[in-house]
């Protein structure tokens, strides 16, 4: 009888243990940046910053990809994510 885990292998690797730190900062900060803004009034130059760090964190998962040897181009999608947040930063969403 087959397993079915052969047919649903994990094919991501787990991030190394810099990345996981560097993730959780940029959300902990995406979180105290939100309260910040409702606590203080809600401002769109506080949505900007919150642009900004999904965008790092997504140019991180990018290079995170990259170093594990993800040559499926799959990395390339998350640099577009974070020029889609960079976008949305600047041009003042």
């Amino acid at each position: 009888m087959l397993e079915i885990g052969l047919f649903y292998q994990d094919e991501q690797e787990k991030p190394t243990k810099p990345m996981i730190i560097v993730r959780v900062i940029v959300a902990i900060l995406m979180v105290m940046i939100f309260i910040f803004g409702i606590i203080k009034g809600f401002d769109f130059a506080l949505v900007k910053w919150i642009f900004i760090l999904a965008g790092v964190n997504s140019i991180f998962d990018g290079i995170a990809k990259y170093l594990q040897g993800n040559y499926s181009k799959a990395y390339l999608i998350e640099f577009v994510f974070a020029l889609f947040w960079f976008a949305l930063a600047f041009i003042g969403i």
